[in-house]
């Protein structure tokens, strides 16, 4: 279930998506042939510490888990400025997911840790148009840009779920000059797409929607396991808990100071999505898929011979 703070998460997000739309609507100093708003959603995927492929872990599609894929879901507003350029504005909430059941590394599964988190994300980005396919009909463009989030991992232990920040794992609340890590980064989203037209001023886009992040604690697992004495002393037994699940077929695995995660590779995310989009305006015609050349007039009854 969503909590209440959550829910307002998703409020505000949705809320400041929902602004710059009609901000920019509403503007007669932004230069734009039209504006598009949008929604839909597909499937999320984590690539982070957690699980993987059998060699050694990384961030990147190479080491994706196809049995922890989740859901995201989306909505935003795109400025278009031409044939060729256009700005956007997303909102997102999603679910990830990862766990060491899926890999069949010996160490990592030995290693036993599981999360799954919700991501609240807002972000801004440009966007060109690269290629298009019948007469106008299709459109292969790519993005990039920025955006900020908010995560909290959590993990099922013993029939309950445990928010995993608060017990500081990696002896966060008493190694000297180390604190909880933020639930809130920034993240760099980047991918291309393929637009393609269902109707006048109507749409779907087909993306491969990627993420790189400020961040290693997405899934709660980064540096080095800790000492489960100090644990228990700092946050009590259920942190040592959380904080070494091992199975018992590595030996030494979990031993004070071994290797928990791969602090040196920050988690990424990306998103595999369809959405349906809407050009708002007169001229539909100026949409994300055919802008760029203004329909000709007429002066006095006769055709323009000239376009401004």
């Amino acid at each position: 279930m969503i909590k209440l703070s959550e829910k307002s998460r998703i409020t505000n997000l949705l809320k400041m998506c929902l602004s710059i739309a009609v901000l920019v609507i509403s503007s007669k100093g932004v230069n734009a042939q039209s504006v598009d708003l949008y929604f839909g959603g597909g499937s999320a995927h984590f690539l982070g510490d957690l699980g993987g492929k059998p060699f050694l872990g990384t961030n990147d599609p190479q080491d994706l888990d196809l049995l922890s894929t989740r859901y995201g879901l989306t909505a935003g507003a795109r400025i278009n400025f031409g044939k060729y350029f256009a700005l956007r504005s997303d909102v997102w909430y999603a679910r990830l997911y990862g766990d060491d059941k899926y890999t069949i590394n010996k160490q990592r599964r030995s290693r036993n840790l599981s999360f799954f988190t919700n991501i609240f994300e807002a972000d801004a980005l440009a966007e060109i148009n690269i290629k298009q396919f019948n007469k106008g009909q299709g459109v292969l463009y790519v993005f990039g840009g920025i955006g900020y989030f908010h995560f909290n991992p959590k993990t099922r232990y013993n029939g309950k779920v445990y928010e995993l920040q608060k017990y500081g794992t990696e002896g966060q609340f008493y190694l000297p000059g180390k604190s909880p890590y933020s639930l809130n980064s920034v993240c760099f989203p980047m991918g291309f797409g393929y637009k393609m037209s269902i109707g006048k001023g109507q749409y779907l886009a087909f993306e491969l929607n990627m993420r790189k992040t400020k961040t290693d604690y997405i899934d709660d697992v980064s540096s080095y396991f800790a000492d489960p004495v100090k644990l228990v002393e700092a946050k009590g037994q259920i942190a040592a808990d959380l904080a070494d699940r091992s199975d018992g077929n590595v030996p030494f695995l979990s031993s004070p100071g071994s290797i928990r995660g791969h602090y040196w590779n920050n988690d990424s995310y990306f998103f595999l999505n369809i959405t349906y989009n809407i050009t708002l305006g007169a001229d539909k015609r100026s949409s994300s898929l055919r802008a760029g050349r203004p329909r000709r007039g007429n002066i006095n009854g006769k055709r323009k011979c000239f376009e401004f």
